[in-house]
């Protein structure tokens, strides 16, 4: 009862205030307006993309953004960001062909891989943050460059490949009820993070402490914990991202999931999680990743350069990090 004030009261004081679900669902609603209009034109003027086929190509291909991204949003819901999520896939699927050439078996091996992306993402990110309160862009820039340069050293700076190992090659390839691996993984921890946001304690002081830390302090949430707490779901989500997209492509690379954070934070902020924190949904975050992959997959169809992606994307970014100020401005002179 407690958090629940705290997280409602300062969105919902005062004649003009709406609930935090109906304020998130309008965030997301232009999201979700331009997404159709993209739908319907590259429709109409790409003959290949209305097709199951692409459908499937576009939910495969981004699956492991919806992962990453998914870990992202606990952490923004905070207040906080992560940027190295890129460089924790590239530790974890290195990690990962280290355990498979030492000879573990594949689960094993991917287990332990995944293990240790969580335990690194709490260790090192969320204590440092959480507990020992340094800035958390200092932090995790710096892990970043840590982890990739401990993949670097791992594979010799070389991308190694899995495609030697039966159990990779089988992940890679699994396609239950027609649909990639991936695409169930992914969907799997979407709904089970959802569920988590919106129907427990543990969600309800995630954006409680996002909205008003010292507030949910004085209530008796441990900010320091929860803050730990979204720091190793994300590290453990990139590790998981990691590991399935090392069988997709059947190579770990320590170039693996290079700018992961910065289209991962365009994903999660387009999709209206506000940069300050306690605001915001996964649902909006899984638009932002739709409308990401509509349109990357569009240019690719198109015959455009995909490195044109990388151009739009950072547009994005910046788009959405202006917009989601404009609104926290707005506020304030409402309030």
């Amino acid at each position: 009862m407690t958090v629940k004030t705290i997280t409602d009261g300062p969105r919902t004081s005062g004649p003009e205030r709406v609930s935090p679900r109906r304020a998130a669902a309008a965030q997301y609603t232009g999201v979700l307006a331009v997404l159709a209009a993209l739908v319907l034109w590259f429709g109409l003027t790409q003959e290949p993309f209305l097709t199951v086929t692409n459908f499937v190509n576009v939910a495969e291909t981004n699956a492991v953004l919806l992962i990453a991204a998914t870990g992202l949003t606990f952490v923004m819901l905070v207040g906080g960001i992560d940027l190295s999520i890129g460089g924790m896939a590239a530790f974890t699927a290195v990690l990962l062909w280290v355990f498979l050439a030492a000879g573990l078996p594949g689960p094993l091996a991917a287990l332990l891989a995944v293990a240790a992306a969580f335990a690194v993402g709490g260790a090192v990110n969320g204590v440092l943050i959480g507990k020992a309160g340094l800035s958390f862009l200092v932090v995790t820039i710096g892990s970043s460059s840590i982890l990739r340069g401990v993949a670097q050293i791992g594979s010799g700076g070389q991308s190694q490949t899995v495609y030697t190992y039966p159990i990779m090659v089988e992940l890679g390839a699994a396609r239950p009820l027609g649909l990639p691996l991936t695409v169930w993984v992914a969907a799997i921890v979407f709904v089970a993070a959802l569920l988590v946001l919106r129907y427990t304690g543990f969600g309800r002081m995630i954006y409680a402490t996002g909205g008003n830390p010292e507030a949910a302090r004085l209530a008796g949430i441990p900010v320091a914990r929860i803050r730990v707490a979204v720091y190793t779901i994300c590290g453990g989500l990139a590790g998981v991202a990691a590991v399935l997209d090392a069988a997709r492509t059947t190579s770990a690379s320590p170039q693996a999931g290079l700018g992961l954070e910065l289209v991962a934070g365009a994903a999660v902020l387009l999709g209206g999680t506000s940069f300050m924190g306690g605001r915001g949904s996964l649902l909006g975050t899984l638009l932002g990743v739709l409308f990401l992959g509509v349109l990357s997959n569009g240019i690719t169809l198109a015959g455009v350069s995909a490195f044109w992606t990388n151009v739009v994307s950072g547009v994005v970014l910046i788009a959405a990090i202006g917009l989601d100020r404009l609104r926290v401005m707005k506020e304030r002179t409402r309030g």
